[in-house]
């Protein structure tokens, strides 16, 4: 599978490019949003690819960011969205204002993109919030540095039955000098005492 393409910009459209490489054109769907960081046709590109496979056809789908590409897989992993649909998302909204309105259950911004139904955007929103909300514990644990405590805390609080943002939202409220020599117990009672 191609997973980069780098070569000379020959032609650019806001839903596609043909990147031209050792003598072959590829022709790479494209978000508009991504288009408008390229660069004058004739130039060097490169972009993340995502080649999307189906029985009879093969897509190259270009990104400007791997962020965007991650996204771009996880709505291709709803039920119900196409490459067509996941394009027009990221045409409407940067990868982050889309994960904000998911993580923020906003649905009704959610069906301003073509394609998507009410059903569609509640299943966008079902689907996709776990998914952001572990990264974004995962996030809030690397920052916290080698602190085990914090990491052990959030399974602790896991296993507990607290959401992922509401554990988001503790930790995030819990500063490091409250944290400085204690153990996970008495960070666990800390954050409990916060909920």
């Amino acid at each position: 599978m191609i997973a980069r393409l780098s070569g000379i910009l020959a032609e650019k459209t806001p839903s596609r490019v043909i990147i031209e490489t050792g003598g072959v054109g590829f022709e790479v769907l494209i978000s508009s949003r991504t288009y408008e960081k390229l660069e004058a046709e004739g130039s060097s590109v490169s972009l993340n690819i995502h080649t999307h496979v189906r029985e009879e056809e093969i897509r190259l789908i270009g990104f400007g960011s791997l962020e965007e590409k991650d996204l771009f897989l996880k709505l291709l992993g709803v039920s119900g969205i196409s490459v067509k649909i996941a394009l027009s998302s990221l045409s409407i909204y940067s990868w982050q204002e889309l994960k904000t309105i998911i993580l923020k259950k906003e649905a009704d911004l959610i069906r301003r993109i073509p394609g998507i139904g009410k059903k569609l955007a509640e299943r966008m929103i079902i689907e996709l919030q776990d998914k952001f909300e572990d990264a974004q514990a995962q996030y809030i644990s690397q920052k916290h540095g080698e602190n085990k405590n914090i990491s052990d805390t959030v399974a602790a609080l896991k296993t507990l039955g607290y959401s992922s943002s509401e554990i988001n939202d503790v930790i995030k409220n819990i500063g490091l000098d409250e944290l400085e020599g204690k153990s996970t117990e008495e960070v666990l009672k800390l954050a409990l005492k916060k909920m």
